[in-house]
């Protein structure tokens, strides 16, 4: 490969976790590689020219695009005039489809002559099948994460490789925190109660006070509970001690406050879990912990879902998906209240359900973590760009 630049875009947390590690994997394959692009702090401090931050793209939900639209329409073309005057042997666009997909197709559009990687599907299992033929007349590689998803691109021109969930890899490297307890300050013997209401304030917004209420009566049936809420970053730690206050919960007695830098030891030594759909049920699914899975749409949202989406799934949880049965509980849409998460946490507390749920988590075990998706990509990667 003579040109030895590739520009990476990440436009969410998790895609700068997956690409950091990308970026790692990369650099075995080709040491002399140069990288620019959008990233957040993992990916900066893997050495990449940031071009724009990752930060200025974080947005969720049919109602935050179109309120961020006109920032997004502006980095947009920042982003597309800046590959198109570099001309970088390749551009990886991580996950955020709506996004990676028109600026493949701009790209291509104007011209552009490197590779196109999209790295991470679009869940065209779920709907946007029509995506496909944008992504075969656009893309040269597409990196799937979960092994059913090749099946969608059998019939299509697009070369499309399966090469593992990040997660798996992302676990085996993690070093767990022995002493995390006392330094939160929770005790060690207690019995816990994890909570996971979302990493953005509007998610916290819609789905903590429903969550808390729950724990209410949790705690009412079994006193010697405590509750542990995933606090995703400093910034909205604020709004999770205000909706803690609500109820009649103690902060630091009975409901305690877990930075993300615990996630991983919170989801390993809790009991139960309460959690957003999302990726974070995957983790609690490889950490074998059982959990009531819900998401609040709002009401825009759920008929921007219904009506132009027309999503029409068996589950919505990512864990039962790939299962193809129940293994999470999951409240979504019907069925939402503090009642009914309260009757399915008790089940998962001290039920039957908790033994199946256990089982079914041992099965994601060995479908996510058979092999290093980032060296596998990173193979893939160096091979399209050597061609």
């Amino acid at each position: 490969m003579k040109n030895q630049n590739l520009f990476v875009f990440a436009g969410e947390p998790s895609g700068d976790l997956h690409g950091a590690n990308l970026l790692k994997a990369l650099r075995k394959q080709l040491p002399m590689l140069e990288i620019s692009g959008v990233g957040g702090k993992d990916m900066r401090a893997e050495g990449i020219h940031s071009v724009l931050h990752m930060e200025d793209f974080e947005v969720m939900g049919f109602t935050d695009v179109l309120l961020s639209f006109p920032k997004l329409f502006k980095q947009f073309y920042h982003i597309r005039d800046h590959i198109l005057a570099q001309q970088p042997a390749g551009v990886i666009l991580i996950d955020y489809p709506g996004f990676n997909l028109r600026l493949s197709a701009a790209l291509r559009k104007k011209g552009y002559q490197g590779k196109l990687i999209q790295y991470i599907s679009p869940t065209v299992w779920a709907w946007g099948k029509h995506r496909i033929d944008q992504m075969a007349a656009n893309l040269d590689l597409l990196l799937l994460i979960y092994p059913f998803e090749k099946a969608y691109f059998a019939g299509s021109l697009l070369n499309a490789q399966y090469v593992g969930h990040p997660l798996g890899e992302i676990l085996q490297k993690h070093s767990y925190h022995p002493t995390w307890k006392e330094t939160v300050g929770i005790p060690t013997s207690a019995d816990l109660i994890a909570i996971f209401p979302g990493s953005r304030k509007s998610e916290i917004r819609r789905h903590l006070p429903l969550m808390m209420q729950s724990a209410q009566m949790l705690k009412n049936r079994h006193p010697n509970l405590r509750f542990a809420v995933s606090c995703a970053q400093d910034s909205v730690a604020s709004i999770l001690q205000q909706e803690i206050q609500r109820t009649s919960l103690r902060l630091q007695e009975d409901v305690f406050l877990v930075p993300k830098s615990f996630s991983y030891e919170l989801m390993r030594d809790s009991h139960t879990a309460m959690a957003k759909s999302g990726t974070v049920t995957l983790e609690l699914a490889l950490h074998n912990r059982p959990t009531a899975v819900i998401y609040n749409l709002s009401c825009l949202n759920r008929l921007f879902a219904k009506y132009f989406l027309k999503l029409n799934l068996p589950y919505y949880c990512i864990v039962n998906i790939l299962a193809g049965k129940q293994v999470y509980p999951e409240l979504i849409a019907q069925g939402l209240s503090s009642q009914n998460l309260f009757t399915q946490m008790s089940h998962l507390y001290a039920g039957d359900e908790r033994m199946a749920c256990m089982e079914g988590c041992k099965q994601m075990q060995a479908i996510l973590q058979k092999q290093n998706a980032s060296d596998s990509a990173a193979i893939l990667i160096k091979d399209l760009l050597s061609c």
